[in-house]
């Protein structure tokens, strides 16, 4: 698998070309990016499109046709040509083809962009419509931490700090991986979710318009790990495997899995982004280290 590193005097970064996948952020002495473990996640940072989530049964209609597409899109498994590398400055890109269309009818280019300037990595998706067609599609990031940074610590004396107070839910999710409508009271005029061991027994915490467009992860001493710019995202999850799992994502959506009542239309899929003719989409997630 061809690895490409960017760098400053401060951080290193690596990227997967296989799903343009972010693979490390690693300064001098510390590892920040989970290390795609398969006895947990097998991955690092995967990109999510032209879907977020699952689908009911896997499947969509769309145009009078019904197309099958797994959990999160194909992006994540199909490797992206290289548009420009420099020292701290990579731009990938994946176009549409022959195994793209079988899943999803559009003509698209999909560009991920990753620059580093001081301690903060900036990622920036751009979606191209090149169709000659109105495109329909939803995106988002799941980069997973280290959590804990070290063998001496537990996940659970970590925590997440927002930068906002809150009065929000997240949408319960059932064993299919399709939201119920069902809510629970997460933060109640808080601003601080403690990773306790049972947090993500119910699968993930998806949180939708919160205040809020940064969160913190804050060790068992209060101190600052890093912190999670995810600005005009409309949606965040946050997500480990299980109670054992060393990892915590922190998941910026333009889009959000289906309800079980779904009617499958695409063009009806909640979160679902709009793209006219010749247009692009933007939307940029940041990472700061502490």
């Amino acid at each position: 698998m061809s690895r490409l590193i960017i760098s400053n005097n401060l951080l290193s970064v690596a990227v997967n070309q296989k799903g343009a996948e972010l693979a490390s952020i690693r300064t001098a002495t510390q590892e920040y990016l989970w290390e795609a473990d398969a006895q947990y996640w097998g991955r690092h940072s995967a990109i999510l499109f032209p879907i977020v989530g699952r689908l009911q049964n896997n499947q969509y209609e769309l145009g009078g046709k019904h197309y099958e597409m797994g959990q999160h899109g194909f992006a994540r498994d199909l490797f992206f040509e290289v548009l420009q590398h420099s020292e701290t400055e990579l731009k990938l890109a994946l176009k549409s083809n022959e195994t793209t269309l079988r899943q999803y009818p559009y003509q698209f280019e999909l560009q991920a962009h990753y620059k580093i300037f001081s301690d903060t990595v900036a990622i920036t998706y751009t979606v191209i419509n090149t169709d000659n067609q109105t495109i329909h599609f939803s995106i988002g990031g799941h980069p997973a931490f280290k959590c804990p940074l070290s063998d001496e610590e537990q996940r659970s004396d970590y925590y997440l700090l927002f930068n906002q107070v809150e009065q929000a839910d997240r949408q319960l999710i059932n064993e299919n991986g399709l939201r119920t409508g069902m809510k629970k009271k997460i933060l109640n005029g808080d601003n601080r979710i403690r990773i306790t061991d049972d947090l993500f027994d119910q699968d993930a915490l998806v949180f939708e318009g919160l205040n809020s467009d940064k969160v913190t992860l804050m060790n068992g001493d209060h101190q600052k790990v890093l912190t999670f710019e995810f600005e005009n995202f409309p949606y965040l999850g946050i997500w480990s495997k299980n109670q054992a799992s060393p990892f915590v994502c922190l998941e910026p959506w333009h889009g959000v899995a289906d309800h079980t009542s779904t009617s499958g239309n695409f063009l009806e899929k909640e979160g679902i982004v709009k793209l006219e003719q010749d247009e692009q989409f933007t939307c940029t997630h940041k990472v700061k280290i502490w």
